[in-house]
């Protein structure tokens, strides 16, 4: 169980942990390396788009197939058997012996932790696997542009390609640049993010991040992925917690029947969003024992928060993707076996319990009241 403690104030707040100093370090980027830099203009109507609509979700889709001709990814993911599991909540499953489940663990080794020195190692890997960078445009435009060849900048996303892909052009967003290294998300981070899944103008993307338990900081970065149909989660009825005064405001509910507790947030205003989230999950971070996930689905409209309870087993917090209602499995046996009942036992054990799920609940209410437009 995951417990909330009343502080001062109208906030249910949780205990703050103090960030290592190693989170401290300058970050640089890397010299010599040139790349597509794609400046996403300022809106926060979200009625200006780039010059060419589409233009965003162009490129990513072929900059990631050209790393597929390249070789560079372990395997065709589109080659993958996928079915949908009987049973009411029609839970999603793809067979995939050649997905290596701890690929994010070796990821954030191999190449997140070396990032600030130019180590060979590590420059090879961002040359190869650097599709191109996103940053926010000048504040006094609203028109994106992609500039074909330019440095990697400060304080902007380096997307890059994951090798091993759970679905179709998964790749890895990482912030670079920054004061700090990006332990926890922030406001700025998570505004960019939405920015750039609003650009993308394509409901097939799903936007990921995980914030685990573990004792040393997490890196903090994104992952997005393409799904041919609706994640079962976005297909769920709800049932509504926090009802939103007018447009500009964000409406929380609670998805329905769902064996992993589950919030949902809903505007249409991508700046109202991004800042109720944020500064719940800025909440939620200071304590070590929050474990959640979030999943940005149709267009930056909409995020799913997923809280998870402490598992005994290490490693075996559920990805977001998991959370969403989709599993994937290495063995043909458990993967033709797979049944609603067996996953939604996984789902329920990662779970807050009532009491603890309605805590987080008055917690999102008091700071939806708090920071209402």
């Amino acid at each position: 169980m995951v417990s909330f403690k009343q502080l001062d104030g109208e906030y249910l707040l949780v205990k703050s942990n103090i960030g290592s100093e190693q989170s401290k370090c300058h970050q640089m980027p890397p010299r010599g390396i040139k790349t597509h830099l794609y400046l996403i203009g300022n809106s926060t109507e979200g009625n200006c788009v780039s010059a060419d609509e589409g233009l965003l979700d162009a490129l990513l889709l072929s900059e990631w197939e050209d790393c597929s001709w390249k070789g560079l990814l372990k395997y065709d993911v589109t080659m993958c058997e996928t079915k949908i599991i009987g049973g009411e909540k029609e839970l999603l499953a793809q067979l995939n012996d050649k997905w290596n489940s701890s690929f994010p663990a070796e990821f954030e080794k191999n190449t997140l932790q070396p990032l600030g020195p130019g180590k060979p190692t590590h420059m090879k890997i961002l040359r190869e696997n650097l599709l191109f960078c996103i940053a926010s445009g000048e504040k006094e435009s609203c028109q994106s542009q992609l500039i074909p060849s330019a440095a990697i900048p400060m304080d902007g996303f380096l997307i890059l390609v994951n090798v091993n892909p759970v679905e179709y052009g998964h790749i890895f967003l990482v912030p670079y640049g920054t004061k700090r290294r990006p332990e926890f998300l922030h406001k700025e981070m998570f505004y960019l993010i939405s920015r750039f899944a609003k650009e993308i103008s394509n409901c097939s993307l799903k936007v990921f991040f995980e914030h685990s338990s573990s004792t040393t900081p997490d890196y903090a970065y994104f992952q997005a992925a393409y799904f041919a149909n609706p994640l079962p989660v976005e297909l769920l009825p709800v049932i509504t917690v926090y009802d939103c005064k007018d447009n500009k405001g964000v409406t929380i509910s609670e998805l329905a029947d769902y064996p992993l507790k589950t919030l949902l947030f809903t505007s249409q205003n991508l700046e109202s969003l991004v800042g109720l989230v944020a500064e719940i999950c800025s909440i939620l971070q200071k304590d070590n024992n929050v474990v959640f996930n979030l999943l940005v689905s149709d267009c930056a409209t909409k995020v799913f928060l997923f809280p998870q309870v402490h598992l005994p087993a290490a490693g075996s917090h559920l990805s977001t993707w998991e959370c969403g209602g989709y599993f994937i499995y290495n063995k043909r046996s458990e993967f033709d076996s797979a049944s609603e009942a067996e996953l939604s036992e996984r789902l329920a054990a990662a779970s807050l319990d009532d009491q603890g799920f309605h805590a987080l609940k008055q917690l999102c209410c008091s700071v939806a009241v708090k920071i209402a437009p």
